[in-house]
């Protein structure tokens, strides 16, 4: 059913934006009732910069270059090294640390945040509106500002254009800052600030205990270059059963070899339970989540993004597909086969088909180390070399068996459990950190939410 509002030509926007959704009355109300309590807006506070590298006397080198992705969760991560202006690609935004960079482009409206001290300057995709502090109020204050349901939902229909909708500058920059929400600016700033500590905690742990390992498989003497020729014979295509070249690039060889040689064993070894999750029926009243590869990132499961749900009778009459705490989950069809992560959290919860669940036999591999090693690129390049199919990637639990395991030895022979319970103690640490930092995040915007229902209603 299409709903229409109506409005009058004196109400248009300058820009004369035709979009009925632009005038809802929720949203105009949100405005009105936050700019009758507010003496400033989110200009008055912060000047937008707008310094582009296509000034190139500005730009410094090396730099840190930060896409739209990077900011997801309302931390900046990751970002590209820069060594000259060739490695930027196109025209970038130069910031500062603790600037505050906003998306405007359409499925990113959640993606903002404080820009980091880091050991380069920072340079932004053009996607981000940079505001810098020049009043009063900390920069940390927009994060749960932005979160909040109100102004999520004056974001949404404030969004222009139909191919590729995005907000206007203007649209962020005239958004109003309430006056009982600057009184209380430190005291929410100081929560979003530990809250981001924590996020920095969790993103140091993990690459530390993934670069420990590498470090101990010796990584670096495994030749992972992509080679334009090489031979395969009949008799290891009769064996592998497999005609795509792909399979067959010396890299896979080379690592397997090597794993080998410094002590592995196959999942099939160290794993008593090798299965695809069976697809549950979904039910709107359904208690029991079902994650699926929607919530397995790069590095821990977002259980908080889980939208589907089964039924209790399912969940029982499937007891071997129950997931328990500390399953390991492989993302088996689709984009990015070989991502792995363990469930840390004791829920009720099932996994969707295209997840493998795999639980280990902890005489030989404890869950947290072995969702390390397969997340880590020995793990995934093995995966990527396993899968199946053309239009749509797939990999079979019958080929993640054959996946080898860097599995080394303490003096006594035996599997080094302690040294693998030492990285797995990183791995629930930094898992530890980010759930302490979203309840904090989650905190601070609730006090934001509490003061603008005041306000509202």
């Amino acid at each position: 059913m299409a709903i229409c509002f109506a409005t009058r030509k004196s109400n248009l926007d300058t820009d004369l934006v035709l979009d009925s959704q632009f005038y809802d009355p929720k949203k105009l109300e949100y405005l009105n009732k936050l700019g009758e309590q507010s003496r400033q807006k989110i200009s008055d506070e912060f000047l937008e910069i707008i310094d582009l590298t296509s000034s190139q006397e500005k730009t410094r080198f090396p730099a840190f270059v930060y896409n739209l992705t990077n900011s997801l969760g309302n931390l900046f991560t990751g970002g590209e090294l820069a060594n000259s202006a060739d490695d930027i690609g196109s025209t970038k935004k130069i910031a500062q640390p603790d600037d505050f960079a906003v998306s405007r482009l359409r499925y990113y409206l959640k993606e903002f945040g404080v820009i980091p001290k880091k050991e380069y300057p920072p340079l932004l995709s053009t996607e981000y509106v940079v505001l810098r502090q020049k009043g009063k109020i900390s920069p940390h204050l927009l994060i749960p500002y932005l979160l909040s349901s109100e102004i999520q939902f004056i974001f949404e229909h404030s969004q222009r254009g139909s191919e590729h909708p995005r907000l206007a500058n203007k649209d962020i920059l005239n958004l109003p800052l309430p006056n009982s929400l600057t009184k209380k600016a430190k005291e929410i700033s100081d929560i979003v600030v530990s809250a981001i500590r924590d996020f920095e905690q969790s993103n140091n742990l993990y690459p530390e205990a993934e670069q420990e390992l590498l470090e101990r498989m010796e990584w670096h003497k495994v030749a992972t270059n992509q080679q334009l020729s090489y031979v395969a014979t009949s008799n290891d295509i009769r064996t592998d059963e497999r005609l795509d070249p792909e399979f067959y690039q010396p890299k896979f060889e080379n690592l397997e070899k090597h794993l080998k040689t410094i002590g592995s064993m196959t999942i099939d070894q160290v794993c008593g339970f090798v299965n695809h999750g069976i697809q549950p029926p979904y039910f709107d009243g359904g208690t029991i989540s079902v994650i699926t590869q929607k919530e397995m990132t790069p590095i821990f499961l977002e259980l908080e993004s889980v939208k589907d749900y089964t039924d209790i009778g399912f969940y029982e009459e499937n007891p071997d597909f129950q997931l328990k705490q500390r399953d390991v989950l492989l993302y088996s069809v689709g984009a990015y086969i070989g991502r792995c992560n363990i469930l840390l959290d004791e829920i009720k919860a099932m996994a969707g088909s295209f997840v493998t669940i795999l639980r280990t036999n902890e005489n030989f591999v404890i869950p947290e180390y072995l969702a390390l090693f397969l997340n880590s690129p020995a793990g995934i390049i093995q995966s990527r070399q396993q899968m199946r199919g053309t239009a749509q990637h797939y990999l079979y639990p019958r080929d993640i068996r054959k996946i080898q395991v860097f599995v080394p030895r303490d003096k006594k022979g035996k599997p080094d459990l302690v040294w693998q319970k030492k990285l797995a103690d990183k791995v629930i640490s930094a898992n530890k950190a980010k759930t302490d930092a979203k309840k904090k995040l989650e905190e601070a915007k609730n006090l934001v939410e509490k003061e603008i229902e005041k306000l509202i209603n």
